[in-house]
């Protein structure tokens, strides 16, 4: 009996489809034949308005292999890539981070009976999360704890959106963690899955305290602030000046910590600048969303709240939509004073009335210069210009950001503490500006009313990581230091919580006994 891959099996919108029924009208064979049939992806198919279907990828068992489709190809066994291992004599490898690549990081490393220690400079989410409500209620900061940092990362406060450029073993293997640490059992065939703030919470509480009962110990507001580096090893690390001898160092940082980067590179540490992408919000209302790209006729109960994906070129610039949050809120994701950042975020039931999303273009040398951290004093140029005391952003609606025009009317929008008006067409550099107005004039010719029934909040700075620490494509490590090991988006090998999480633990899992 052989394994079979069928794909683009489209069906209507149901909750409990018979999908046999479908498969043997699609491959024109008697239901009987097919013995078994697993669910590997299930997305939304919403080319037409109010027609919007389901389009699955099957995983299929036939009693014989004689049924042939263009759509339907033989599953080839797939051998795994060797792991180049490391053997390390102390049990306890150093973790500098507790996002999603620390914390995978830690857990293939207990799966090989290693007992890291992670150091974080914020604190675990129950001391955390009171403080970043608060900030957002009343704009006081705490710059150690707070949206970027803490347990779980900048990935705590957000949709929590599990996309993958591609799935493999590894991949595979933090869907199903996550799942056994409360997980939705659905964010493994959906295609866009999500779990949203609130479950985030609780999932990475699970997982941080499995880590603890496998030997692992956290360390809350501890700041690694210096490196030494001899014979090409890192032979001390100081964490809120204490200094400490590992053997191993896992550097999983995040993409917000530049005073970390500065320390990195004192030390002689391989850095290069890396090419990321600037914009702003723009938040519409749900119900106009849904309207737009699904049809008023869809039953959004089986759907959820409508999503989009945009993209446009603009010469040598690609502007596109990043982190779409349906039936979520705008964020304040701040970590400086002097500085305003914006981000995405929704809980799991997605039941706000707004959505949002980041429009951004990319940017690159041609736009913030050649010298190291270049690009990074043009996010918080970009920040800084942004401000208004008390953490406010700037607003301004989409139509007035298209003719040139201060916005005079109150806009209702979901960020926190509150906004100012403000042209935000002249805050953006003018070539991102006119990127961005190009691209938004577009989209709004596509689906009329996108700009006048949309508000923009600025800046979205923060996509990715606007350095890459070098490190060795095979052995995982620095090129600076041979028991260095950056991974994750702060890193600048990563974006987003899975693929953060994956290569956490591509390098975790090399360090054996």
């Amino acid at each position: 009996m052989k394994k079979y891959l069928l794909r683009n099996l489209m069906t209507p919108l149901e909750a409990h489809p018979d999908l046999k029924a479908y498969v043997s009208k699609k491959l024109q064979t008697n239901p009987s034949r097919i013995t078994s049939l697993k669910v590997i992806r299930r997305s939304l198919d919403a080319r037409k308005r109010n027609e919007v279907k389901y389009n699955f990828t099957l995983e299929l068992f036939f009693d014989s292999s004689s049924i042939s489709h263009p759509d339907l190809n033989e599953i080839k066994a797939k051998t795994p890539k060797p792991v180049n291992t490391l053997k390390v004599s102390n049990s306890s490898p150093f973790i500098i981070g507790a996002g999603p690549a620390g914390l995978f990081a830690a857990f293939a490393m207990v799966e090989n009976g290693l007992k890291p220690i992670i150091f974080d400079r914020g604190e675990k989410i129950a001391d955390r999360k009171p403080k970043v409500v608060k900030f957002w209620k009343d704009g006081n900061l705490d710059t150690e704890s707070n949206v970027q940092y803490g347990e779980g990362g900048a990935g705590t406060f957000s949709d929590g959106k599990l996309t993958a450029r591609s799935k493999d073993i590894v991949t595979d293997k933090i869907y199903t963690a996550l799942v056994e640490f409360g997980a939705d059992p659905d964010i493994l065939f959906k295609a866009l899955p999500h779990l949203g703030s609130d479950k985030l919470e609780h999932i990475i509480t699970q997982l941080r305290e499995y880590l603890e009962s496998k030997g692992c110990v956290f360390h809350w507001n501890s700041k690694f602030n210096g490196i030494t580096i001899k014979d090409n090893k890192v032979s001390a690390v100081r964490i809120n000046d204490d200094e400490y001898t590992p053997e191993i160092v896992v550097l999983a940082l995040g993409n917000s910590a530049r005073d970390t980067f500065s320390v990195l590179h004192r030390s002689d540490v391989p850095i290069e600048n890396k090419d990321f992408a600037i914009g702003y919000r723009i938040e519409h209302p749900q119900d106009y969303i849904n309207h737009t790209f699904y049809g008023d006729k869809t039953d959004f109960d089986i759907t959820g709240p409508a999503t989009y994906r945009l993209v446009r070129k603009i010469g040598d610039r690609g502007v596109f939509s990043f982190c779409m949050c349906p039936g979520g809120s705008i964020i304040n994701g701040a970590s400086e004073n002097g500085g305003i950042v914006t981000n995405g975020m929704s809980s799991s039931v997605r039941s706000s009335n707004f959505a949002n999303s980041a429009i951004v273009a990319s940017v690159s040398a041609e736009d913030y210069g050649t010298e190291l951290f270049a690009g990074m004093k043009f996010q918080q140029k970009l920040e800084k210009k942004s401000f208004k005391e008390g953490f406010l952003a700037p607003i301004q609606s989409a139509t007035d950001f298209l003719n040139h025009k201060k916005t005079t009317s109150k806009l209702s929008h979901s960020f926190l503490p509150d906004t100012y008006s403000a042209r935000i067409d002249q805050i953006l550099p003018a070539n991102i500006a006119k990127a961005l107005k190009y691209a938004l004039t577009h989209w709004d010719r596509q689906f009329p009313g996108f700009a006048n029934e949309g508000v923009l909040i600025a800046p979205e700075t923060r996509t990715s990581s606007p350095i890459r620490i070098l490190r060795d494509h095979e052995t995982r490590n620095s090129v600076g230091a041979t028991n260095l090991f950056p991974v994750g988006e702060g890193a600048g090998y990563a974006g987003g919580i899975i693929s953060s999480a994956a290569d956490g633990w591509k390098t975790g899992e090399m360090f054996k006994l």
